[in-house]
């Protein structure tokens, strides 16, 4: 092994164990030091400065932070302690040490995280991410060259856009603006790696397999290794655990005796030895883990979400590190984390997860989405899709199919979120063009247009161009992950005012009849959100609109109802616009003014 890994590894070997609980004058004296670092560098309110600069500004180093926390961690006997929890002074070391440790301060954080302190998980993945942006200046990112695209051109002679007619989804021959945008896109996710979280492993079904006491003793040791900081043990016992099923290969998931919430218990493996991986300086073995991890095992949950995400930004991290962005590029299109709040500027696009990166080397982010959108409709019914290529005509009808029977449905549109993408990098523009697709769109892709639409479009109460407003901006929070689309009515200068609102809102009106339950509910939702009285004609009528689920009831204490969900959908944007309405008044005086 080089001497500069064999460093690294003996430096994430685990602590010395603690000898059990050192007393209460231990935890007085370890919490002392750690509230005179902090003062001592002025972190509680760090103002313009880093927290790095006051830190050496101090007279301190990295290795002043890592000693107090490692002593507040064994003062409490290396066991879950709430005094560690709830000490500020030790959340605030936490947060310094995110952003000036580095990857041999990992066991400290893994012991810290595994006794609830779940500010180390985050300061671990700073370091990463940090990892990542020294590694961005030497990774291969540029955008497809004249070679490429004429390679990705003549590749796609067989490729059909799922377009709608009337109310009939078909194949068509994408036109030659359309083949442009279709090549740019298929030549920059050329190398992208599979998605994650959705490989399936051989094996076929669950099912309960023989008890195998050496699998279980090697997930023990993968579980312990971890909550002890002992990354080279968890490497070496995950592998081991993995091999057992078959890995490198595909795993015989029929072998797995343990599922969980989480999925199989090879998934959680999977994961611990990513993060093992990308300790030890492997981010070839790390991206491939973080992709093959399933989140959720087919269950549902604001875990599996969570889990996804965390497996996406490692992803991203892996292919910075093995030296190319392209690798990572569907996943750079997410923009997983929308708008990042845990720096105290604007990231650069080197420690950012989301397509700023991709712009910065040149990229055209919104071709980028506009190329993807061409491939929309595509994650439909597997016979939904084939009837469409059915219905093209030849020749085209016969090389789609073959396409589709060599490639499979080829879904980049949904695997990236390219009109929610698309919504949010465009912006104002983005609402007409948004618009004019409605009408071409399969059902689903259609629903989340207008869906990005109405966030797009989305009218605050009060005038964003009033002085006189407080303009406080509320924003709602989900434990489900989905794309992040900017609002226009976060600034003035983007505001759709009540002039352009009303022409917007009668146009989506039309979606209110149409044949999909799911698209009235998610027009009635979008019209609530752009807030103009024009619509509420056509939400008042669609209170009775006759669609409910199957079997579908609501119960509020003891008392069950049929649940109409575009009756609620337009009752509550019914509100909504009333809401906004009640500001209508100045809007107009603002205009007039302007």
């Amino acid at each position: 092994m080089p001497s500069a890994a064999l460093a690294l590894v003996l430096a994430l070997a685990p602590a010395a164990a603690s000898t059990g609980t050192l007393g209460q004058a231990a935890w007085d004296s370890a919490a002392m030091s750690a509230r005179d670092m902090v003062d001592r560098a002025g972190l509680v309110r760090p103002g313009q400065k880093t927290r790095g600069e006051l830190v050496a500004a101090a007279g301190l180093s990295r290795a002043d932070v890592v000693r107090v926390l490692g002593d507040m961690f064994t003062a409490c006997g290396g066991a879950a302690c709430p005094a560690l929890q709830s000490d500020e002074p030790a959340r605030i070391l936490l947060d310094t040490l995110g952003e000036i440790g580095v990857l041999a301060d990992a066991p400290l954080l893994l012991r810290l995280d595994a006794v609830s302190i779940y500010q180390a998980e985050r300061s671990l993945e700073a370091i990463l991410t940090r990892a990542m942006a020294d590694a961005i200046p030497k990774a291969r990112c540029a955008p497809p060259t004249r070679s490429e695209l004429a390679t990705a051109r003549l590749a796609l002679a067989d490729f059909a856009v799922l377009r709608r007619h009337g109310d009939v989804l078909q194949g068509d021959a994408p036109t030659p603006a359309e083949l442009d945008d279709l090549a740019y896109f298929f030549a920059a996710v050329a190398d992208t790696g599979p998605e994650v979280g959705r490989t399936r492993e051989a094996g076929g079904a669950r099912k309960p397999a023989a008890p195998d006491p050496e699998s279980d003793r090697l997930a023990a040791a993968v579980a312990d290794a971890k909550t002890r900081g002992d990354v080279a043990g968890l490497v070496q016992h995950g592998r081991a655990y993995l091999a057992r099923l078959g890995f490198p290969g595909p795993l015989d998931s029929s072998a797995e005796t343990h599922w969980a919430w989480g999925g199989a218990r090879y998934s959680y493996v999977f994961r611990d030895l990513a993060l093992g991986a990308e300790l030890l300086g492997d981010p070839t073995l790390a991206g491939e883990l973080y992709r093959r991890a399933n989140p959720g095992g087919g269950m549902c949950g604001t875990s599996v979400s969570y889990r996804w995400s965390e497996q996406v930004r490692g992803a991203i991290r892996s292919a910075e590190r093995t030296g190319d962005c392209r690798v990572a590029m569907a996943e750079r299109l997410l923009d997983v984390d929308g708008p990042r709040d845990m720096y105290p500027k604007p990231a650069p696009a080197s420690i950012d997860y989301g397509p700023a990166r991709l712009a910065e080397a040149g990229f055209d982010v919104a071709r980028l989405y506009r190329g993807a959108i061409l491939t929309a409709g595509r994650d439909g019914e597997p016979a939904e899709v084939r009837a469409a290529l059915e219905r093209a005509p030849e020749p085209l009808r016969s090389a789609a199919l073959a396409r589709l029977a060599r490639r499979g449905p080829e879904a980049w549109e949904a695997r990236v979120h390219a009109l929610e993408g698309l919504a949010d990098v465009v912006g104002r523009p983005a609402v007409a063009e948004l618009e004019r697709m409605l009408p071409l769109l399969a059902d689903g892709p259609r629903q989340r247009a207008l869906e990005a639409i109405g966030e797009l479009a989305d009218r605050p109460a009060w005038d964003p161009c009033d002085p006189d407003e407080a303009g406080i901006y509320f924003s709602s929070y989900s434990s489900q992950w989905s794309r992040h689309v900017t609002s226009l009515g976060d600034s003035c200068d983007t505001v759709l005012r009540l002039h352009e609102a009303g022409p917007l809102a009668l146009s989506l009106t039309a979606w209110l009849a149409d044949a999909n339950p799911d698209t009235r509910e998610a027009a009635a939702a979008a019209l609530g959100k752009i807030g103009h009285r024009a619509a509420l004609p056509a939400l008042r009528a669609s209170k009775r609109d006759r669609f409910y689920p199957d079997d579908s009831k609501r119960c509020d204490d003891g008392n069950c109802h049929i649940y109409f969900p575009v009756r609620e959908a337009a009752a509550e944007a019914i509100v909504a616009i009333r809401e906004r309405s009640v500001h209508d008044a100045r809007w107009r005086r603002n205009d007039a003014h302007r």
